[in-house]
């Protein structure tokens, strides 16, 4: 067998150097950020409020507390 020979082109710990150089971004924009936050809010409470919908029966086809329609019902005294 043959001696081990290192086969990768890497540094070992000592030998690597790390720098940190600043990257200057601009600030956040609140505002948009606010909007788009609203707007996904909104955006998901409409979603549930029609998928909540979408499971009730219509209202011409619901029972009236009245009785069906076109018939009135008088009051008892």
């Amino acid at each position: 067998m043959s001696t081990y020979s290192k086969k990768t082109g890497q540094r070992p710990n000592d030998e690597r150097s790390l720098s940190v150089r600043a990257v200057h971004r601009n600030p956040v924009d609140i505002h948009k950020l606010a909007e788009a936050l609203i707007r996904l809010t909104l955006q998901e409470s409409g979603k549930a409020r029609a998928d909540a919908r979408a499971t009730e029966l219509p209202e011409t086809l619901r029972d009236r507390p009245n009785g069906p329609v076109g018939v009135t019902v008088q009051p008892v005294e």
